[in-house]
């Protein structure tokens, strides 16, 4: 299936659940998820054998402060079908939350942790949402883009 085939059939089979659908310059898959369908479009991504995206190669974070939002990124593979496909969700950046997709794919775990460490996203129903870098106690989020060094980044020489 070319990209442009599986961007016409996602389209055509998930019209309810995205809010758009592109192929990138990179020829990439792009999908914008509605929130509410967020998880229901993962599980049909993973389980049904049109699709077939088994592996979550990655799910980090974008932070766009002017628009107060962050957004969500993942990266899937296919490895039957040969295909891949970026799920991007969009999360309100003043009280960041998402369900986790850690009961579609195990590796959803640490990537989750890492993006709630980094970002500050909550990912609701996450099996040990807990800070992966930074310390239990540190309150700021050093890959925003309003992070201000406090003292406690120690720089090198």
């Amino acid at each position: 299936m070319t990209n442009d085939e599986l961007k016409s059939k996602i389209e055509t089979d998930f019209k309810d659940k995205i809010q758009s659908a592109a192929v990138s310059a990179q020829k990439e898959v792009i999908l914008a998820v509605k929130p509410e369908a967020y998880i229901a479009l993962c599980q049909d991504l993973k389980n049904k054998s049109d699709y077939d995206f088994q592996h979550l190669s990655c799910l980090t974070a974008m932070d766009y402060p002017k628009d107060n939002k962050i957004t969500l990124v993942c990266h899937l593979w296919s490895y039957r079908k040969c295909h891949q496909l970026t799920v991007k969700l969009d999360v309100d950046r003043a009280n960041p939350k998402a369900p986790t997709v850690e009961n579609v794919w195990k590796a959803a775990n640490w990537f989750e942790r890492e993006v709630f460490d980094l970002y500050g996203v909550v990912f609701e129903g996450h099996s040990d949402l807990r800070r992966i870098m930074m310390p239990e106690d540190y309150t700021k989020y050093p890959l925003r883009k309003d992070f201000t060094d406090d003292g406690f980044i120690v720089k090198p020489n």
